[in-house]
């Protein structure tokens, strides 16, 4: 299973040691508390109020770096993915110059991606994770801050798998999702603890590499609809 979110620094330490936290180590520190809230104890214990009480800051404080709840939240799942795509960048990167990963084929690729998930979800908890891909009960504006993070993370890829798969950019995008909903299974186990991460990343890697070549396949015609009074 996913390790729990590292714990943060509190700022009653940090004043008792008389240091001043810089703004920029600040915004991280409350990105980090935000999302261990959002793992530990779900999206409606994420306020700015809470948040602010568990960081042993003033709210106007909180306020001043994220001006909303949305816009927390919108930094929170911007911070998630931004390591999703570290990770994979740099995966990709040691694995070209040898290529004894498979990182030029369709399943070394999804190996990687689904790997720079998986340490996401190590490093900064779950939470995140389930907000970017199923925001079930979150109020609208929290769904669409969701869904949009999680277009910016799969946009480089709409292009290339139309490319690989000969289909129009349109199809090619729902492709996308049918894909990264089968990833999303696979690594739902290992969150639940019912696949080791080892598991979930084979069965993940499976599912999207045999998605994509039938996405490959040409598409079966679609049957035209009978007119009525015709002969059977």
């Amino acid at each position: 299973m996913p390790r729990a979110s590292p714990r943060v620094k509190s700022s009653a330490t940090e004043r008792a040691a008389g240091r001043r936290v810089p703004a920029e180590a600040r915004r991280r520190q409350l990105l980090e508390l935000s999302a261990r809230i959002l793992t530990d104890e779900g999206l409606e214990r994420l306020e700015i109020t809470m948040l602010a009480e568990r960081a042993g800051v003033s709210r106007p404080l909180v306020y001043r770096l994220f001006p909303t709840r949305h816009a927390l939240v919108r930094e929170v799942l911007a911070d998630f993915t931004a390591v999703i795509s570290e990770r994979f960048q740099r995966a990709i990167l040691r694995a070209l110059p040898g290529t004894t990963t498979g990182a030029s084929t369709i399943e070394g690729l999804a190996t990687l991606f689904v790997e720079a998930c998986c340490d996401a979800i190590e490093q900064k908890g779950a939470g995140p994770w389930l907000l970017l891909l199923d925001a079930q009960g979150a109020d609208p504006e929290v769904a669409r801050l969701g869904r949009e993070a999680l277009s910016k993370l799969l946009g480089p890829w709409e292009e290339q798998l139309a490319a690989f798969t000969g289909s129009p950019p349109r199809r090619a995008a729902n492709h996308l999702w049918v894909i990264v909903a089968a990833g999303r299974a696979a690594i739902g186990g290992w969150i639940a603890g019912s696949l080791s991460r080892s598991e979930a990343v084979s069965d993940a890697t499976r599912a999207v590499s045999a998605l994509v070549e039938v996405f490959r396949a040409p598409a079966p015609p679609t049957p035209k609809p009978k007119r009525r009074g015709s002969a059977r």
